[in-house]
């Protein structure tokens, strides 16, 4: 369980980092909006949480079936 939860951060933080890259780059380019480029893209956004979702799902290794703790004594 612990791979999904760095999975999740490793995600949260590309995008953050995404996010601050284009805000600098509206900054120090004037003719850039980033806010036309999020109004015009922003459905790719849950498409990608969506095939990443699918792709996790897939890719995940299934669990053993824990061996039975309890044995009849016979």
């Amino acid at each position: 369980m612990a791979a999904r939860l760095y999975s999740g951060t490793l995600t949260t933080g590309l995008i953050l980092i995404a996010l601050g890259v284009i805000f600098l780059i509206e900054s120090f380019y004037a003719p850039f909006s980033a806010w036309r480029l999020i109004g015009r893209y922003w459905p790719l956004i849950p498409i990608l949480i969506g095939l990443k979702k699918i792709y996790a799902y897939f890719t995940w290794p299934a669990v053993p079936s824990a061996p039975d703790q309890i044995r009849s004594k016979e």
